[in-house]
């Protein structure tokens, strides 16, 4: 398993490298305006996957083992359909998407759901290799498509990211799709009313739970878009997406650890998995913190305009909430893969909660750094509550939580014997 975890922050290393890459060149060349513009949209069709998720998302994981992929997949197909053509006109109404992007927005949200499905019917069978490359060769087709309009059409418009956004999701549909189909059997549809019943049901409670937690994320951008403007929006954007790169280790670990909770179904083994990943993703989290730091700090005069100067204050205010957050991160796919997601949920809504008052309160008064203000405030109060409840279900303590020399050997040797397996492997597969 630790194989998969590594390979997997191997991955998110090279996704946030290339996301960092396009970040740098869209505040240069499309400014903080257009940058803002680009995030509104991203976090339209997030909005709309979010919905599409109740059926085509986490579900799929804890139910494959125990149902046929037919039964999942056609729901899937139809959800999908549904959820972007209701998510877009819902949003289109409450003027929650950039003027005159809807039908992109339409599209791109069909696209991404349906390859979104397929990524969850690999992880479900913990196919992590696969679904490692797709992701690289899905940021490449961004980044590589977004770079030939920006500088050789010379397109120096939103349009450019928006054409590259349907190379990367259409890239990976595509492949998904190739992987998926050969396990699409023919099967007796009988009994496939009752799986969309499980379905909803599980995925309700599990969804609900990360759309609140996705409203934490990204509510402060409605309060700086509404209170400050467009522009400052872009600037806070690019503080968040630099801030939320530390987790690429605890959501490497966290996508790893829910697949193999599920499929293994042990409450005791769950329980000791996640203690020892949550000790290991809390000191990675804070080496990565440090490190985005050292480097965003000294060479930010060479890596930004001047207009994104304020970024500092971004990432200051955020740096302890996103420290703690990346605790509830792996503590997360726990109650997930053990059937009890309804504390993710109301962790999520309990930060939800203070990021609506916080952040209606702050941001007027205390501009970007208010934003971050309460975004750590959430990220706090909502960890603090999956710990508690942590503690609780298994009779774990807080010394518990401290990292063991015996954890710490087991955790090298397994980096020690990944490193000797990729040094001595030539070839790499889809499995």
């Amino acid at each position: 398993m630790f194989g998969r975890i590594f390979g997997t922050i191997t991955t998110r290393i090279v996704t946030a490298a290339i996301t960092l890459l396009i970040v740098l060149v869209n505040s240069w060349v499309l400014g903080a305006e257009k940058v803002g513009t680009i995030a509104l949209i991203l976090l339209a069709v997030t909005l709309i996957q979010l919905v599409n998720n109740f059926v085509a998302g986490g579900a799929i994981v804890y139910l494959l083992p125990r149902t046929r992929l037919i039964q999942l997949f056609l729901p899937c197909c139809i959800w999908a359909l549904l959820t972007s053509a209701v998510g877009t006109l819902a949003l289109d109404t409450f003027h929650m998407i950039p003027a005159g992007y809807s039908w992109h927005v339409l599209a791109l949200s069909v696209i991404y759901s349906m390859a979104s499905a397929n990524f969850q019917i690999l992880l479900g069978q913990e196919k992590i290799r696969a679904f490692n490359i797709i992701t690289v060769l899905q940021m490449l087709a961004l980044v590589l498509t977004l770079f030939f309009l920006l500088f050789v059409v010379r397109l120096r418009e939103v349009m450019a990211y928006v054409y590259g956004l349907y190379a990367s999701y259409g890239l990976a549909f595509l492949v998904t799709m190739i992987l998926v189909i050969p396990s699409l059997k023919p099967a007796d549809l009988k009994g496939t009313r009752q799986v969309v019943r499980e379905v909803f049901r599980y995925g309700s409670v599990m969804q609900t739970g990360n759309i609140l937690q996705f409203l934490n994320y990204r509510l402060g951008f409605y309060f700086i878009d509404f209170f400050m403007g467009r522009a400052p929006l872009g600037i806070y954007n690019v503080g968040v997406q630099l801030s939320e790169s530390i987790w690429l280790v605890s959501r490497s670990i966290s996508m790893v650890q829910y697949t193999r909770i599920s499929n293994e179904k042990s409450r005791e083994y769950a329980a000791r998995l996640t203690l020892t990943l949550v000790k290991i993703a809390f000191l990675l989290s804070l080496a990565s913190l440090v490190a985005v730091f050292a480097v965003i700090f000294l060479f930010f005069p060479l890596i930004f305009k001047p207009e994104f100067r304020p970024i500092h204050i971004v990432m200051v205010s955020l740096a302890l909430g996103i420290l703690v957050f990346s605790v509830s991160i792996v503590l997360s796919p726990y109650f997930s893969g053990l059937g009890m997601p309804k504390h993710n949920t109301i962790s999520a809504g309990i930060g939800l909660a203070f990021t609506a008052v916080s952040g209606w309160l702050l941001v007027p008064r205390m501009g970007l750094i208010g934003g971050g203000i309460a975004a750590s405030l959430s990220y706090l109060v909502s960890t603090l509550y999956q710990v508690i409840v942590f503690m609780k279900d298994t009779g774990y303590g807080i010394r518990d939580f401290g990292l063991k020399k015996h954890e710490i050997a087991a955790a090298v040797k397994e980096v020690r014997g990944f490193i000797s397996l990729k040094h001595n492997t030539s070839t790499i597969q889809l499995h």
